[in-house]
């Protein structure tokens, strides 16, 4: 380095050493504590610069701006597919779903909207997100829903459609629940089906499946018996080779009973019939 008058400057036990006379110094001081303080803010502005990127790309931070700023999705009244009415008549449970594929609804709820003494209006309403997991979605969601009295002969309704679904009642199946033979397993079904259907684990390894559609709907194999249960007639299909159903019509509804015999065994027909006959039937 060099300085004003071209001599060069020398660096001796840490005194900078010049050719100007001891009265510049001062000057000199004074220059160079300018160019630290602006060095300092240089720096002080570089990271506050670089502050500010980390702070846009924090992926902690994109979610509380995010959280902030974009408001919740309002729940959407969703159409629902089929209900279930209890025994006692006031409680519901009705299947909602997504047709869309990969889709799944989240927090859903049901509740009564409208009632009067011909009908009672159920409103489903849930937001629809895309699923976590696409193996796991499109099953109908049971929701149930209490009513102040029971329903008797008023007709369900959906607050988005304004038409009755598909109704099924426990009071024209078996008395299963109480029975102690039969142990119900959790199952679900395709949110698009507007059936119903549960699954029991019985005797020695059997397993019977209760089912309800609507007759329109309804596909029955080649009768090959008939059974008389409670105040109606049923009729049997199936063989010894497979698993035996037991048929039986109630209004608009085609309710079925199938009984499974454990792996490796047989039930014949009269066997099938016994089974039948040993249900609680009102």
């Amino acid at each position: 380095m060099t300085s004003d008058d071209g001599l060069p400057d020398l660096m001796v036990g840490g005194d900078l050493l010049t050719g100007h006379p001891p009265a510049d110094r001062p000057r000199r001081h004074g220059r160079v504590t300018l160019a630290v303080a602006a060095a300092a803010i240089g720096l002080a502005l570089v990271g506050s610069f670089f502050l500010r990127q980390q702070r846009a790309t924090d992926p902690v931070a994109a979610r509380q701006v995010s959280a902030q700023e974009t408001p919740a999705e309002t729940p959407s009244t969703l159409a629902w597919l089929s209900a279930l009415v209890a025994r006692d008549g006031t409680s519901v449970t009705v299947y909602a779903g997504t047709s869309a594929e990969c889709e799944e609804l989240v927090q859903p709820q049901a509740a009564v909207v409208e009632q009067d003494d011909t009908r009672v209006v159920i409103a489903v309403k849930a937001r629809t997100v895309s699923a976590s997991d696409c193996t796991t979605s499109g099953g109908a969601i049971p929701l149930v829903v209490s009513l102040p009295e029971p329903l008797g002969d008023r007709v369900l309704r959906d607050a988005a459609t304004a038409v009755p679904p598909p109704t099924y009642f426990e009071r024209d199946l078996p008395g299963l629940s109480s029975d102690k033979r039969w142990s119900p397993h959790p199952g679900q079904w395709a949110s698009t089906d507007d059936g119903w259907f549960q699954g029991y684990n019985g005797p020695g390894g059997s397993h019977l499946l209760a089912a309800a559609r609507p007759t329109a709907e309804a596909g029955r194999p080649a009768t090959v018996g008939t059974l008389t249960i409670g105040a109606r007639k049923g009729v049997i299909s199936g063989g010894a080779e497979g698993s035996w159903t037991l048929w039986w019509a109630a209004g608009e509804v085609t309710y079925s009973l199938r009984l499974t015999p454990a792996e490796g065994s047989t039930f014949t027909l009269a066997q099938f019939k016994r089974e039948m006959g040993r249900l609680h039937w009102d």
